[in-house]
């Protein structure tokens, strides 16, 4: 999905050099432009002549980028952005154990229908982690199977993703993969390091 290059952009008035990024659910323009904007306020996009020319919430953002790469975020933005579910990898085939409750209506929703129990007929065990304690419980329960660890977005959380990343680290584990949750959460994959 994601796609990055560099860019003359011009962007509300203003000309400069930037590093556009396609990321999930938003572009970014980082450089002497800055600029962020979410995947659902792009209206559409074109190309114009070496120019990917976006139509924005905030107003029409022209990049030279060349003809080649131009085409190439044209394919990438025409792609549908995958639901939770699909970013979790959760399938008919492919259900989740989860520990505790869920309380991200996000998590809940794109979880309920893969739901599976008990934890032996589940590809992958999913937790909210609000506490360490709230760890200790989820790796006590998921036997084998990799963990998805969900913690609130920020330092300010009470056990974040860099204090899940320090303990799973130190427990053997490898982080696999990440995606954002919802506006609150976020969640990394992790599954034991192979010997």
């Amino acid at each position: 999905m994601g796609r990055q290059s560099e860019a003359m952009v011009h962007f509300q008035g203003r000309s400069g050099q930037a590093k556009l990024l396609l990321e999930g659910t938003e572009v970014l323009c980082r450089g002497e432009i800055r600029a962020k904007m979410p995947r659902c306020d792009i209206h559409g996009w074109a190309i114009d002549g070496d120019d990917l020319v976006l139509t924005t919430a905030q107003g029409p953002l022209r990049a030279t980028i060349g003809l080649k790469d131009a085409e190439g975020w044209l394919r990438a933005l025409a792609k549908p952005l995958p639901d939770l579910a699909e970013k979790l990898g959760l399938t008919q085939g492919r259900k989740a154990f989860v520990y505790g409750d869920l309380r991200d209506a996000a998590l809940s929703a794109a979880v309920a229908p893969y739901r599976a129990h008990p934890a032996s007929l589940a590809a992958v065990c999913i937790a909210e982690l609000y506490r360490a304690q709230d760890l200790d419980g989820a790796l006590g329960a998921l036997g084998d199977l990799p963990l998805w660890g969900v913690t609130i977005k920020g330092n300010a959380s009470p056990f974040s993703d860099g204090d899940l990343r320090r303990t799973m680290r130190s427990l053997g584990y490898v982080d696999t993969k990440s995606c954002a949750v919802s506006l609150e959460m976020t969640a990394t994959r992790w599954q034991k390091r192979a010997k």
